[in-house]
């Protein structure tokens, strides 16, 4: 057997710690821990709908502040600028600030 046959395998050598998936005669490995969570507490959507109600509303109530006071005055100088356009296109003001034409 050529020694570049062995090099090329996929077989790990000796002296590796893990010699091959599933061998019966490697040693157990050290320093590995394995978590679970059993089927019963695995409930992800267990109350989800009372949970959002109760939860989502305090989180949305408690973010009010910052969007509608900006929206409130956004909507209001909106609406301010659509009338004063209004009048100021209109004969009414065209009357009262140049007189009569």
């Amino acid at each position: 057997m050529r020694p570049t046959l062995v090099r090329a395998s996929e077989m790990p050598g000796p002296k590796v710690y893990n010699l091959w998936w599933g061998d019966a005669g490697v040693q157990k490995q050290k320093g590995i821990v394995q978590y679970a969570v059993s089927p019963q507490s695995q409930r992800a959507a267990h109350n989800l709908i009372r949970n959002y109600i109760f939860n989502g509303y305090r989180r949305l109530a408690s973010h009010l502040p910052y969007w509608v006071v900006p929206f409130a005055i956004g909507y209001g100088t909106y609406t301010w600028a659509k009338k004063q356009d209004a009048y100021q296109n209109s004969k009414a003001a065209h009357v009262a600030g140049h007189g009569a034409h």
